[in-house]
């Protein structure tokens, strides 16, 4: 077995780790918007999950970011599953949905700043994550095409 094939095998299983970590905080979140009470977060003048995901932001014609959050990370939780590593289609699905992923992090991260002026720390543990796992898509693809 050659070096680059070892080198892949973390991976899947970055992936799949970060993936579900995900799809963790992502419920969280989605029950949280939906159950009055449920959010538990420290509240001070910078550091405000209430006042984050209640804000005009939170939602994206209509739905909750927290639901997009939960969808993305359910299909990333599946397309990273040791028997989607070898349907070949799935690898473009992953680098597109983590792309997407990546651009709205960017635009959440400025919202909370620039229109919300208060942070989530949940919301930044989730944007935390989709970062990671896009660093690990995005090597592990890189390695791939260097085989």
């Amino acid at each position: 077995m050659s070096s680059n094939t070892r080198t892949l095998r973390w991976v899947p299983v970055g992936s799949l780790v970060l993936s579900l970590a995900g799809l963790a905080v992502s419920t969280y979140l989605t029950i949280a918007h939906y159950t009055a009470g449920a959010l538990l977060c420290a509240e001070g003048e910078v550091i405000d999950c209430g006042t984050v995901t209640t804000s005009e932001q939170s939602e994206l014609l209509g739905i909750p970011v927290a639901v997009l959050g939960l969808a993305f990370f359910a299909f990333m939780t599946v397309a990273t599953l040791p028997f989607a590593w070898r349907v070949e289609a799935l690898h473009w699905a992953r680098l597109a949905s983590v792309a997407v992923g990546v651009l709205f992090v960017v635009y959440l991260v400025a919202a909370e700043f620039l229109l919300i002026g208060k942070i989530c720390l949940w919301c930044t543990a989730v944007h935390v994550i989709t970062l990671a796992l896009a660093g690990v898509l995005v090597a592990g693809a890189l390695r791939r095409s260097s085989l």
